[in-house]
């Protein structure tokens, strides 16, 4: 009997203490040929502790209690995450002499090569990842069940997301349930375009493109509920200057983004602080000293770490049950501290996330 117990009690005790494994997870291919590892960047960004906003530990009871019906409202919650398919950049990345952090590495263009590598789309392996992705959707239990159980899905701006989520997860949704006339049409959720999804700036491939052409090349996409804290130029920029209230030092208006956000109802005055930063304060993070030259600034984990935090909190608000996330391996590796191949679909439960968040936390405490 007392073994019995024992065995009963450490069960418990696992249970208790282990995060809640992933439930399905769906991959092209076991190695991830053209997958662009960073492995020489903190390959974990839940250890970083150095950035991490944490908020003080005097709440109130009140506070207390807000905290605890969160996380009951989320027990149930799921993120469906999917990375992107290759692309054009990724199998440049693969190459003798073109890896990340190789000597005299470049992402520095011929101008008639910007449409390949600059916001990088599908490649041809992508795209046909991108279709296989779309049949295992549509041609299994698993798949079918997934895109049943969505609630809504988010997509990063940049191209090489949008266009896997165009050939891979769209064509299962409708926006009409009754489109087919017999009441047996395909599901109907909201598609938001997510900046705060978009992959951390590495190179020239993880710069978005302009708002507007993107609306009207994915029209089946949101391009303005979730833009309103975002200038033009969504993606993390630095800025030769800085003026009152444009990122984190203040808004510049030469770049017209102020006035577009004004026209569709944004706050010119309440950007992301992420958004941005001034040259003053830039230190170049990336491999460097052995002739690496780089297109333009990376964006400093400091800054990555804000915009992550503020995606988790996202996801956290949303009243949806199941969310279909699709977006870029940094931020998988930030969400589950685990790698995905290009078009690797996992079905996540949120507390999962939830514990990789508190493992900051926890540490950032016992640090102070």
């Amino acid at each position: 009997m007392k073994d019995m117990q024992l065995c009963i009690w450490l069960l418990l005790f696992f249970a208790c203490n282990t995060t809640v494994c992933l439930v399905h997870s769906f991959s092209l291919s076991p190695l991830s040929s053209f997958g662009f590892h960073r492995t020489h960047v903190i390959r974990r960004h839940w250890r970083m502790t150095d950035n991490v906003h944490v908020e003080d530990g005097n709440h109130s009871s009140r506070n207390h209690d807000n905290c605890q019906n969160s996380k009951n409202k989320n027990l149930s919650k799921r993120i469906i995450l999917i990375r992107h398919g290759c692309t054009y950049m990724n199998e440049y990345l693969s190459k003798e002499g073109c890896r990340w952090g190789d000597p005299h590495f470049t992402d520095i263009f011929e101008p008639r090569d910007h449409p390949l590598y600059r916001d990088s789309p599908l490649s041809k392996r992508g795209k046909a990842e991108a279709l296989r992705l779309r049949d295992y959707l549509q041609r299994t239990e698993n798949g079918r069940r997934l895109i049943q159980d969505i609630d809504i899905i988010a997509i990063s701006p940049l191209r090489r997301a949008l266009e896997t989520a165009e050939l891979a997860v769209i064509p299962h949704f409708s926006s009409d349930e009754n489109e087919d006339g017999n009441g047996n049409g395909k599901k109907e959720v909201p598609i938001v375009a997510l900046p705060l999804a978009s992959e951390r700036v590495y190179l020239i491939s993880d710069h978005g493109s302009c708002k507007r052409s993107l609306a009207e090349k994915y029209p089946f996409a949101d391009f303005r509920t979730e833009f309103k804290r975002f200038r033009d130029e969504w993606w993390f920029t630095v800025r030769e200057r800085m003026d009152s209230g444009d990122g984190v030092d203040g808004n510049d208006d030469d770049d017209g983004g102020a006035a577009f956000q004004t026209k569709e109802g944004g706050d010119h005055t309440n950007y992301h602080s992420f958004t941005s930063m001034s040259i003053d304060n830039y230190v170049e993070w990336r491999p460097n000293g052995r002739g690496q030259r780089y297109s333009s600034h990376g964006e400093p984990s400091m800054a990555f770490e804000e915009r992550m935090m503020a995606l988790y909190k996202w996801l956290e608000e949303r009243e949806e049950n199941v969310i279909c996330l699709i977006s870029h391996w940094g931020v998988m590796d930030w969400l589950t501290g685990e790698d995905f191949d290009n078009c690797e679909i996992r079905d996540v439960p949120f507390e999962h996330i939830r514990a990789k968040r508190e493992i900051v936390e926890n540490s950032r405490c016992s640090n102070n």
